[in-house]
């Protein structure tokens, strides 16, 4: 009886075991500096500008929506097997997952490294709570949703055992709504939209095009049989 049925089974579980780890490594690594990060920010920056504080935040909020951006992309080629035959399925999983919890770390130090700016004034209630800020509570209850729904979408692929494939997919469909919500967002924030607005153009056209792309190799194909001569 040949056992590499049993090894090539150990081989993928050790590869899951590992990418898992990697990820709660990154993650935590990332935790503990942005928290020092912050700790010698908030000793710095006071002496340095009082708009320092928001360039940070708008330099990190753009990293972020790059990453979602590409995050959504990456996605959609994933969805569409268009790069499986020559990209291994665990590279292709952890390439999403580092850009979705890329663009999730960026995100939350868009938003917490307000609290220290002195104009706008924000709590950990405004940035925390969607729709509670006393500062454009419309627009920046807009991006505190957005996190928590690219929060709730990055971590459904460790539940997506429990879900089931059909749960799973119709949950990810969010991801389009999120990233206009995203966009909406930015745009109407943004005091610097004569610099970024082609790359919001260049991000939603690219999205488009790859869910146009999407639907159609996804539209089930009929053979035409053949005559008989």
């Amino acid at each position: 009886m040949s056992t590499r049925p049993t090894s090539q089974t150990h081989l993928s579980t050790g590869f899951k075991i590992l990418n898992g780890l990697l990820i709660v490594g990154a993650i935590g690594a990332f935790v503990v500096v942005s928290l020092y990060g912050l700790v010698a920010l908030s000793q710095f920056l006071p002496q340095t500008s009082d708009k320092a504080y928001w360039f940070i935040s708008r330099s990190s909020g753009v990293l972020a929506y790059i990453l979602l951006t590409l995050g959504v992309m990456w996605g959609l080629v994933q969805s569409g097997a268009i790069l499986r035959p020559t990209i291994p399925p665990l590279l292709a999983l952890g390439l999403h997952s580092f850009l979705n919890w890329g663009a999730l770390a960026m995100s939350a130090l868009h938003g917490l490294i307000l609290l220290g700016d002195n104009f706008i004034k924000l709590s950990l209630t405004d940035v925390a709570i969607p729709f509670a800020s006393s500062y454009e509570p419309l627009l920046v209850g807009l991006g505190v949703l957005s996190f928590y729904l690219m929060l709730l979408l990055s971590s459904s692929f460790y539940a997506r055992k429990w879900l089931g494939q059909k749960t799973f997919r119709m949950l990810h469909y969010a991801s389009y709504p999120t990233f206009l919500l995203v966009t909406w967002h930015s745009i109407a924030l943004g005091t610097d939209n004569s610099v970024l607005m082609p790359l919001y153009q260049v991000s939603l056209a690219a999205v488009a095009l790859l869910t146009l792309w999407r639907m159609v190799n996804s539209r089930p194909t009929t053979k035409t049989p053949a005559h008989r001569s």
